[in-house]
């Protein structure tokens, strides 16, 4: 219970203690059992006033540090912009200072006009630049007006919150003003009573006892009247009591949710702001590798002209522009973008110009059919005896490969991924709901739910040992849930488009993600040192990313997506290093050999094919699948490959 709670529940107590005070006073006739427990509920009531102003006051005060920590970061980043803009300028003005020694000795027209276009390319690197940071301090300003109307929207919360307790206070002086005049009521007909009953013993003292016999039972009638009409009071003071406070409630609990929204609003405006510091620092990097290749170029035309007075190595060296990383900034909230992310390298491009080389021998094909609509997903049990697949027919089945005899799982809603732990006792499943379904393999019984995402699920994978699984939704997150407490540890937020698809390193220590049509980025998240790094290559036409996936060394990240192209990336540089092209339509799931050699694909062009990673050259094709193929995946022995197609199949190919 919070401290605000602890303030009401000692003024109800005082007031229930009061009215039984008045109760017991009314009875023993004894005045301080009513007295005592007013005293202390005003005393209490006037102590609780300055306490809660002090308490609005202390939560004002932290969600205001709170914000100013958020803040000081992005902060701290336009400083380090400003900070890189002038040491850039710095560098170029001593280049063109050194350029123009150079044009003293040599006195020709040729250097003075190089000099004269690199001042001018100089110039308008400036204003590209500029350019460039100007939507940046832009965000930074609407980041500032957010805060100022998040702090005013709070303080209008809150005041309704102080008229309540205004309100309150005011009721509870009525009622101890109530309280007291039913008081003197009370005693006034007490005393009246004392003065009836001294008259009557002084009257007459023989028929006293038989007289206060009669006497007593209208007066005993009367005082239990009163305490019947005190009892009803009391129980109107309550309820009205529980009718003020209950609109209190509905205001707390509003404020409550509507901080929730603006706390949301807060994170994805973060996300957002931080790919643009993506964008920003990727163009500066093209910026700085066009002035180096310019200036080795004006170099060696310089040396052409006059090689008598060329440069020496070390003063080539001295002009080139040095990458300059910002600093890393640890964030409570969400992880940090690499800067390394920033950097783009020219890929190899791999097309199936040679003839494909066979480096295994088919030997039959098995067809796995049950399912009533296209089957989205599967995947091998450790062991490789078991496959399960997910289908949109609303189930799930798990075949034993050695008789092929499926056991069937009904779900609610269409199932877009599934996966097995490390030790083949618990199967997941993401579907269209909002919930992932944890399976015990054995007797296909469901463990549990997971509850947690607001849209869709696409995506679902285990850790490598199997204590943490990873889901992507359509609501823009990644989850991280602790199979054995069955809840959820972490949210990744960065991605400002559905997520489709995860996959965690052979180490656990990393997870990749790709995303949809708006956001077409491939995040990899060091789950250990909070921080992310963002993939990006020359292509801005990639669209969704259906599929990633780690090889078994973790250095090579393959990607597949809408573009038709596969790529293959170095996950310690972020670099684009080949693209393999081959498929005539989307590209929906790809998968490496547990040896790393052979990565295979699966597309909408109804084809399967297998690739040698390290020359990038196709080795097979598969044509045998009668429609798009939406999943593949290697035994755990490597003798297998497995597709889940959209004719309601699935297609297991066993090699020697």
């Amino acid at each position: 219970m919070t401290k605000l709670h602890w303030l009401e529940v000692t003024e109800y107590v005082s007031l229930y203690a009061s009215a039984i005070g008045t109760l017991v006073a009314a009875v023993t006739q004894q005045a301080v059992y009513a007295a005592a427990p007013l005293t202390v509920a005003i005393g209490l009531n006037v102590a609780n006033r300055e306490r809660l102003k002090n308490l609005n006051e202390r939560q004002q005060q932290t969600a205001i540090a709170q914000l100013d920590q958020l803040i000081d970061p992005f902060r701290q980043r336009l400083d380090n912009f400003d900070t890189f803009t002038q040491n850039f300028s710095q560098t170029t003005q001593e280049q063109i200072e050194e350029l123009q020694r150079h044009q003293q000795e040599q006195s020709t027209d040729s250097v003075r006009q190089r000099l004269v276009q690199l001042d001018t390319f100089r110039q308008q690197l400036s204003r590209n630049i500029e350019q460039q940071i100007e939507p940046l301090r832009q965000h930074l300003t609407q980041l500032d007006a957010f805060t100022h109307q998040l702090s005013r929207t709070t303080e209008q919360q809150i005041e309704p919150l102080r008229q309540y307790f205004a309100q309150l206070d005011t009721f509870t002086q009525q009622l101890n003003t109530a309280t007291h005049q039913q008081f003197e009521l009370l005693r006034q007909r007490l005393n009246q009573l004392d003065i009836f009953t001294q008259q009557l013993g002084k009257s007459t003292q023989q028929p006293m006892e038989q007289l206060q016999k009669l006497q007593q039972v209208p007066n005993i009638d009367a005082i239990n009247q009163r305490l019947s009409q005190l009892e009803s009071f009391t129980q109107q003071l309550n309820t009205t009591t529980q009718q003020q406070i209950q609109p209190l409630q509905q205001c707390i609990a509003e404020l409550n949710t509507n901080t929730e929204k603006q706390i949301e609003e807060f994170k994805y405006a973060i996300a957002l702001l931080q790919t643009e510091l993506q964008k920003l620092t990727q163009s500066i990097t093209r910026v700085e590798h066009q002035l180096q290749q310019e200036i080795l170029e004006k170099k060696k035309k310089t040396e052409n002209i006059t090689p008598s007075t060329s440069l020496k190595p070390q003063e080539q060296q001295s002009t080139i522009l040095q990458n300059q990383s910002l600093p890393e900034e640890k964030k409570n909230f969400q992880p940090q973008p690499d800067p390394e992310a920033t950097k783009v390298f020219a890929p190899l491009v791999t097309t199936p110009e040679s003839q494909p080389t066979i480096i295994q021998n088919l030997k039959s094909i098995s067809t796995l059919q049950g399912h009533l609509d296209r089957v989205m997903s599967i995947a091998f049990s450790n062991d490789g005896q078991t496959l399960a697949s997910g289908s949109h027919d609303k189930t799930i089945k798990i075949w034993h490969l050695v008789n092929q005899e499926p056991r069937t799982i009904k779900v609610s809603d269409k199932v877009n991924s599934v996966a097995f732990s490390p030790n083949g006792n618990i199967l997941a499943s993401g579907n269209d709901g909002t919930k992932i379904k944890l399976w015990d393999v054995r007797t296909v019984q469901e463990i549990c739910t997971l509850s947690g995402h607001k849209e869709r699920v696409y995506s679902v994978v285990f850790s490598p040992n199997g204590k943490i699984l990873a889901s992507a939704s359509k609501d823009k997150t990644i989850k991280l849930w602790y199979i054995e407490k069955q809840q959820e540890t972490y949210t990744l937020t960065g991605h400002t488009d559905e997520v489709l698809c995860v996959s965690f390193s052979s180490d656990g220590k990393m997870l990749a993600s790709g995303s949809g049509d708006n956001d077409r980025t491939i995040k990899i998240w060091y789950l250990t040192q909070n921080k992310f790094l963002t993939l990006k290559g020359y292509s801005n036409s990639w669209g969704r990313i259906y599929s990633v996936a780690f090889s078994p060394n973790g250095k090579i990240l393959a990607s597949g997506s809408q573009d038709k192209i596969i790529r293959l990336w170095d996950v310690e540089s972020g670099q684009e290093i080949r693209t393999l092209i081959g498929h005539t339509d989307e590209v929906y799931s790809v998968a490496f050999s547990p040896n790393g050699k052979i990565l295979a694909s699966g597309s909408q062009d109804k084809i399967i094919r297998l690739w040698d990673v390290e020359s990038g050259q196709e080795i097979r094709t598969f044509t045998e699948n009668q429609s798009a193929v939406y999943s593949v995946a290697f035994s755990p022995d490597g003798k297998k490959l497995a597709s889940s197609n959209g004719d309601k199949k699935i297609m297991i190919f066993p090699y020697q």
